[in-house]
């Protein structure tokens, strides 16, 4: 028989491309990935990887493989949530992975209404950016996550999740002063998210659709410390209105900036899900934790 944490491996490989990545994610050495995957083919008796230029690649009786595995898993998930289900308390421990505005704005209410409500379940939380936080719950390492998603960049599709919509977070433009126009707008300094996030993306194809290639200066996943660079006068940038929650006004002197055209305006949103595998989205703590991080974002 197949060693299921060997297949859950190959999974892992897959979710991240190649052996250093999923040595990172795991925390062991790549020498150890190799030999697990060694002995799962020589379980299989098939080849499960391919060199494909300098890249590692899973065969396709590798992909039918793991295609079974996420097909174990969701059994296994439901029968978990069956069990469960037969209790007269509900218990366990949730794995919770959010970005830091989610979890400064709404964990704190989110976990006293679960204390409040279900003593006997215990979050166990971890700060990750979205894209991080959607691996975590893909590869077993998080029940739940907190993920955003920007109109026109959507995140990656998987057969295996599903996601709840939490809340719609609107985003506006921040300016240290006042602008004539947007030609303008492309001599300030800006405040980004790194490049290769959703935020970046987004950000940079909005300010070229109005017309002007922005002056990244400032690199930071904080929006936090974005919303500080505003406050101070030395940058413009994109704010969610979740960032101002527990924070001083802004000054007098500044500016929220909005585009003249209304499908423009109405495009500065993201939407906030909370994603879980499928299956373990039917365990009465994780629905009713669900139904919690829906009521305190409301």
């Amino acid at each position: 028989m197949l060693d299921f944490k060997r297949l859950t491996l190959l999974r892992e490989l897959q979710l991240r491309g190649s052996i250093a990545g999923t040595a990172r994610v795991l925390g062991i050495s790549p020498s150890a990935v190799s030999q697990q995957l060694a002995k799962l083919e020589a379980e299989a008796g098939l080849a499960l990887l391919e060199q494909v230029g300098r890249s590692i690649q899973l065969t396709p009786a590798a992909r039918q493989l793991v295609a079974r595995v996420d097909e174990a898993v969701m059994v296994l998930e439901g029968a978990t949530a069956e069990l469960e289900s037969r209790r007269s308390r509900v218990q366990g421990v949730i794995r919770f992975a959010a970005f830091s505005t989610y979890a400064r704005t709404y964990l704190p209410q989110a976990l006293r209404r679960m204390a409040q409500v279900h003593p006997d379940v215990q979050i166990e939380f971890t700060q990750l950016e979205p894209a991080e936080a959607l691996d975590a719950v893909a590869s077993r390492r998080a029940d739940v996550a907190m993920v955003d998603e920007f109109t026109h960049i959507p995140r990656r599709a998987d057969s295996g999740l599903v996601r709840t919509l939490v809340t719609r977070d609107r985003v506006d433009i921040y300016l240290p002063h006042p602008v004539a126009d947007t030609a303008e707008l492309g001599a300030l300094p800006w405040a980004f998210e790194p490049r290769g996030t959703d935020a970046y993306a987004w950000s940079r194809r909005f300010c070229r659709d109005l017309g002007f290639e922005p002056r990244v200066v400032f690199d930071s996943p904080d929006p936090r410390l974005h919303y500080e660079l505003v406050s101070a006068g030395v940058a413009a940038a994109f704010l969610p209105c979740m960032v101002f929650s527990g924070m001083d006004p802004l000054r007098d002197d500044m500016v929220r900036w909005e585009p003249e055209n209304e499908s423009q305006r109405q495009a500065m949103f993201r939407d906030i899900y909370a994603v879980g595998r499928r299956g373990s989205h039917l365990r009465p703590a994780i629905k009713s934790f669900l139904q919690i991080l829906c009521e305190a974002a409301g």
